[in-house]
């Protein structure tokens, strides 16, 4: 990705933004994130969480809670390249995209994107939706943030066209795991964005639990604001 394109990435949501989907903290935003080609699974962690995710709430005025999931692994062929999917609750996308609206300033905010360009070679954001499809059985466990969240998450990325495939509600799917959440996609925000239509994650004790698809990404979580 050159410096531009990250940039480019995020005006374009100006336009395109329009009526977000909101819930009770506003808009949700959801990112794919694919790593430079010679970049290493840690120095990949290191950067994201070390510095991106830092200088990013630190500056950021419009950013509510903020999850960075990193990619730990998968089962059978995977639909993407992707190395961290990302979830921001904004009260006003056209705010977070904005410099002057939704950062403390127009160079910080350019400095976070110019540090997204020189560790991300995809950037692909998507406006969505949240629905928690099977409630969880109890109260969701404590998280540090910053830290590793305990368990694995489980995401499947389903896709439109010819390589899609339903996100159906099946009984003995995933579907049926306590605590699966569906992110619908109302918006691609970004140019050349895969054409993603929902994304399903749910939260697992640990990478074998037996009851989850193939085509399924592993990843650790890493609340980085609440």
């Amino acid at each position: 990705m050159t410096a531009d394109a990250a940039p480019a990435a995020l005006a374009a949501t100006s336009t395109a933004a329009g009526d977000g989907a909101t819930d009770a903290a506003g808009e949700i935003l959801l990112f794919l994130f694919t790593r430079k080609d010679g970049l290493s699974d840690e120095q990949f962690r290191d950067h994201y969480l070390g510095v991106h995710a830092p200088m990013s709430v630190a500056h950021s005025t419009a950013t509510g809670r903020y999850v960075v999931r990193l990619v730990e692994g998968g089962h059978g062929a995977l639909p993407l390249p992707v190395d961290a999917i990302t979830e921001i609750h904004t009260a006003s996308v056209d705010a977070f995209v904005d410099p002057d609206q939704g950062w403390d300033s127009a160079e910080n905010w350019k400095a976070v994107i110019d540090d997204a360009a020189s560790f991300l070679v995809g950037f692909h954001m998507y406006r969505v939706s949240r629905e928690v499809l099977v409630p969880t059985a109890g109260p969701a466990g404590p998280t540090t943030v910053r830290e590793r969240t305990p368990g694995v998450v489980i995401a499947r990325i389903f896709l439109d066209g010819a390589e899609a495939e339903e996100a159906a509600d099946e009984a003995g799917g995933p579907d049926a795991i306590p605590g699966t959440v569906r992110y619908r996609v109302l918006g691609t925000l970004s140019p050349g964005a895969p054409p993603v239509h929902a994304v399903d994650l749910v939260t697992l004790p640990d990478a074998t639990a037996a009851r989850y698809r193939s085509h399924a990404y592993v990843l650790g979580e890493y609340v980085q604001q609440p």
